[in-house]
Parts: structure tokens; C-alpha cells; sequence
């Protein structure tokens, strides 16, 4: 008797690791392109009136931007299991970076430089992302899918950080995030998908990089003192997979 149950056990286990038979997609190697639209608030860290000041290891001024919504281009590799995904993939895109009108103070000295019109230059907003993905209606060609993920972004602000001999350079942000998301998978083939979805991030950029060779403490002064941020983005692309 103990023998039968141990079948029974046996067989029931092996049939919830083949996952259900009618399944479109059972296990998938793939790699694909996006195309996507990034967008940050302008409420937090990058509402175009922040600004960074740092005394060591040497004295510089960091301008903290506003980034306007741009498209961009995507690249990302995975795997699925089943109903389950997980994914990495890296986005770029260029912005138009504005500061002011607004003023600038240097603390201990007391002075301060005023910018009466907006100063403008480019921004090119990069992430490395990974995310967790359960799909639904998997025996469809058609499958929603929900997803939830890290994301780790850097943000190179073009001519955005100064020093005291005036000498300018490029200012490079850092932070970490989270992404949350949902979308549509459509499955030509096994092999061959098209997808798309709407992601919500939240990031901390408390790191940067300017004159200085490595990341330092993000001294933030101005109306909005706090170094998070958020944003809407979304995706479309295709797939190439590999059973």
C-alpha cells in the first residue's frame, strides 16, 4: 500500500513539473529589441532647479537638470519557464536637459550666481534592468503579462558641472530603482513574439560623478530636497526564441 502511494505521489509531482500540456510556451531562450519612451518627473531631483555643491575632494557646482520625455532603443535577453520569466535588459535614451531660471548659492561664502534664462544641453538617460514576469492565458497565442524588477540607472548630463577655476564638464548620476509593469506578449511563433507594456519606476539618484574619478554623496540644495524620482515608461518589440 505505502508503495502505490509513493506511484501516486511520484506521478503526481512529475505531471505539475511538465506545467499544463496546452500551454503555447513551455521553455524559451530568446533575445530581442525594443524601442521605448522614458519620462521622469520633474517633481523630484530633475525639476530643473536643484543643484549639487561639493567641497571635497575638490570644490564643484552640479547642476541637476529637468529631463524632457524622449524615445530611445532597448536590447534585452531571458528565459521562460512556463507561466515564468525572468529578463535583463538595457535601455539608452537622449533628453533635452534644462536648468533655471533660478539661483545658485554657495553656502560657506555666501555668494550666489544667478541663471536668468534656462540653461540648455543634452542628457542621455541609461538602465540596466531585471525583471520577473508572470504571464496569464499561457494556452494563448495572445498572453498579458505582469512583471516586477530592479532597474540600475545612470543619467550622463552634458556641460553640467563647473569648478572653481570655471572649467566645465560632463556630471553622471547614479541610483537604483524598482520597475513595475504590465503588457501584452503576442506569439507568432515558439520562436518569433511581439510584445508591448507600460512601466512604472521609482529611483534614488544619490551618487555622482563629475570632476572628481569616482562616485561621491549627492549634496542636493534648491526647492526640492530629496533625491528620488519617478517616471512612466513604455516599450515595444520583438522576440527571437530558442526551445
Amino acid at each position: 500500500m505505502a508503495f502505490l502511494f509513493l506511484l501516486a505521489g511520484s506521478g503526481t509531482q512529475t505531471r505539475a513539473d511538465e506545467g499544463n500540456p496546452g500551454d503555447f510556451i513551455h521553455t524559451r531562450t530568446y533575445i530581442g529589441v525594443e524601442g521605448t519612451s522614458v519620462s521622469v518627473d520633474n517633481t523630484g531631483i530633475f525639476n530643473g532647479l536643484n543643484y549639487s555643491i561639493v567641497y571635497n575632494p575638490t570644490y564643484e557646482v552640479d547642476l541637476l537638470p529637468a529631463l524632457a520625455q524622449n524615445f530611445g532603443f532597448g536590447v534585452l535577453l531571458g528565459h521562460r519557464e512556463e507561466a515564468w520569466a525572468v529578463e535583463v535588459s538595457f535601455w539608452q535614451s537622449n533628453h533635452n536637459a534644462t536648468f533655471g531660471p533660478g539661483v545658485v548659492v554657495d553656502n560657506p561664502s555666501g555668494g550666489s550666481v544667478t541663471f536668468n534664462q534656462q540653461f540648455q544641453d543634452v542628457a542621455v538617460y541609461n538602465s540596466i534592468n531585471v525583471d520577473f514576469k508572470r504571464y496569464f492565458i499561457t494556452e494563448s497565442q495572445i498572453q498579458p503579462f505582469v512583471n516586477l524588477g530592479v532597474c540600475f540607472p545612470w543619467i550622463v548630463v552634458n556641460n553640467a558641472a563647473a569648478n572653481a577655476n570655471y572649467d566645465v564638464t560632463s556630471l553622471t548620476l547614479a541610483g537604483l530603482g524598482l520597475d513595475l509593469g504590465a503588457g501584452v506578449e503576442y506569439y507568432l511563433s515558439p520562436t518569433l513574439s511581439f510584445f508591448g507594456g507600460a512601466y512604472r519606476r521609482w529611483a534614488s539618484f544619490d551618487e555622482f560623478k563629475g570632476f572628481s574619478l569616482e562616485y561621491n554623496q549627492v549634496d542636493q540644495n534648491g526647492p526640492s530636497p530629496t533625491d528620488a524620482t519617478g517616471g512612466f515608461d513604455f516599450a515595444v518589440g520583438t522576440s527571437l526564441g530558442f526551445e
